[in-house]
């Protein structure tokens, strides 16, 4: 079983939680990632913006962020993979408008190896986030 760890910087994040964690679901099992752990943290524009800093070099704040692997925690499920964490701002992402389930994925697909520095790379990356996102809209109605 995969498991999805979600943690919140900020009390006013937590009505996120239900959507985050019905995104990050619809995502592993789309990606049939099993016996599996993924980190999701929900944080304020200045520590994504600290956190952009340190590891992008880009002194203001982002939308979302994800890591492969261990880059900051360890997993500490036993005989689980650990994919990796996704960090996102939601002020940042309502600021711009955008959807934090589509984030939630987009993270996740780079936590699971997708890329999109490449032409045909981010072609299927999208193609992959089209698909999760119709699926996971689709059980929440």
């Amino acid at each position: 079983m995969t498991s999805v760890r979600i943690d919140s910087s900020k009390k006013q994040f937590a009505p996120l939680v239900p959507c985050v964690q019905r995104a990050a679901e619809a995502a592993l099992s789309a990606l049939r990632l099993k016996d599996s752990v993924l980190d999701v943290h929900l944080m304020s524009r200045a520590m994504m913006r600290k956190l952009n800093r340190e590891t992008r070099g880009k002194d203001e704040p982002t939308n979302v962020l994800s890591f492969e692997g261990e880059a900051f925690v360890r997993g500490d499920a036993p005989n689980k993979k650990y994919l990796g964490e996704v960090f996102l701002a939601p002020e940042v992402i309502k600021e711009r408008g955008e959807e934090i389930q589509y984030l939630v994925i987009h993270g996740i697909l780079h936590c699971a190896g997708y890329t999109h520095a490449a032409s045909r790379d981010s072609i299927k990356m999208e193609k992959k986030e089209r698909e999760i996102l119709r699926h996971e809209h689709n059980h929440r109605t």
